[in-house]
């Protein structure tokens, strides 16, 4: 019976791994993209994500409110669509998944002073 209970469980396994292959394989044809980056609130209530050095305005693409519970700094998983490529850039948004707490700490800072001599970011 454990052999037979370990072999469902190795099929299941599989199984799951190949609709997460497909679920993402069908959004990259529907030309989304999966981005991990670092959340950041702007002093006008704009959100923005941080991908490496370059801070992505985003743009909420659903009814729901998908920044609720995120606070600055935060690493986060987001499904979007294409990008705009001004300073900052925009994008739409379709998903977030919170992967990890974070703080200010983690943006980098040319990105903090960037945008705060834009005037997205209070000065403190």
């Amino acid at each position: 019976m454990t052999k037979k209970r370990r072999r469902i469980s190795v099929i299941a396994g599989f199984l799951v791994l190949a609709l997460f292959a497909a679920g993402f394989f069908m959004l990259g044809m529907k030309g989304y993209v999966c981005s991990v980056g670092r959340y950041l609130e702007t002093s006008h209530g704009g959100d923005v994500v941080v991908l490496g050095s370059s801070p992505v305005q985003m743009s909420n693409q659903t009814g729901r409110d998908l920044f609720a519970g995120l606070d600055t700094g935060d690493k986060i998983l987001v499904i979007h669509d294409g990008m705009d490529t001004s300073y900052p850039g925009r994008t739409g948004v379709y998903a977030i998944l919170k992967l990890c707490d974070g703080s200010v700490s983690d943006i980098p800072q040319a990105v903090v002073d960037g945008l705060t001599e834009l005037g997205w970011l209070a000065v403190r």
